[in-house]
C-alpha cells in the first residue's frame, strides 16, 4: 500500500502546495527569479501532460485489477512528469540555500520522482512508457529551469557562496578563495 501514497505525493494538490509555498518563499528573500521560475513551472508543467494526453489519447492499460481508479488518458504520466519536474528543482534550490543539507536534499529530489513512476505502475494506471515519457519531460523541465537560474545567479545570496553571508566581500566566484 505505500504505494498509494506515491499517488498522493505526486499528485495535484502536493504539487499545487510545493509550488506556491516555493514561489512565495523565494518572492519573501527577494529571489524574483526563483519565484518567476516556480510560477512558470507550476503553469507548464500540467498543461505539458494534458495537451500531450490530448494529442496521444492512449487508453490506461487494463492487465489486472487496479488499486485505485483513475480517469483520463494515459500518456504521459502526470504523476511522474510533475515530480520529476518539482522535487528535483525543490532539491537543487534547497541545496544552494543549506549546502551541508544538500546530499540529503538531491538523494530525495531523484528518489521521489522514482518512487512516484514506479507506484503508477504498480497500481495498474500507466504503461512503462507512460512513466518514462513523464519522468523525461520532467527532467528536460528541470534542467532547463535550473540552467535558466544559474544564468541569473541564483540564489543571490546563499549562505557560503561568493558574495552571500559568509563570505569575505562580493568576490565572483572566479575571485573566490579557495576553501580549506
Amino acid at each position: 500500500m505505500a504505494f498509494v501514497l506515491s499517488h498522493v505525493v505526486g499528485g495535484l494538490s502536493v504539487s499545487i502546495a510545493i509550488v506556491l509555498l516555493a514561489a512565495l518563499a523565494e518572492r519573501l528573500r527577494g529571489e524574483g527569479a526563483g519565484a518567476r521560475a516556480w510560477i512558470v513551472l507550476g503553469v507548464t508543467t500540467p498543461l505539458l501532460f494534458a495537451g500531450i494526453k490530448e494529442l496521444v489519447c492512449r487508453p490506461r492499460p487494463e492487465l489486472w485489477p487496479r488499486l485505485l481508479e483513475t480517469g483520463g488518458w494515459s500518456f504521459p504520466s502526470g504523476h511522474a512528469l510533475a515530480s520529476a519536474t518539482f522535487f528535483p528543482v525543490l532539491a537543487w534550490t534547497l541545496s544552494r540555500r543549506f549546502p551541508t543539507l544538500a546530499p540529503a536534499f538531491l538523494a530525495l529530489g531523484l528518489s521521489l520522482p522514482l518512487f512516484v513512476g514506479l507506484g503508477r505502475l504498480y497500481l495498474g494506471v500507466h504503461w512503462p512508457t507512460d512513466v518514462l515519457a513523464g519522468w523525461a519531460i520532467g527532467g528536460l523541465q528541470t534542467t532547463l529551469a535550473i540552467a535558466w537560474l544559474r544564468r541569473r545567479g541564483y540564489p543571490s545570496r546563499a549562505p557560503g557562496l561568493p558574495g552571500g553571508p559568509g563570505t569575505r566581500g562580493a568576490a565572483s566566484s572566479s575571485q573566490a578563495e579557495p576553501s580549506a
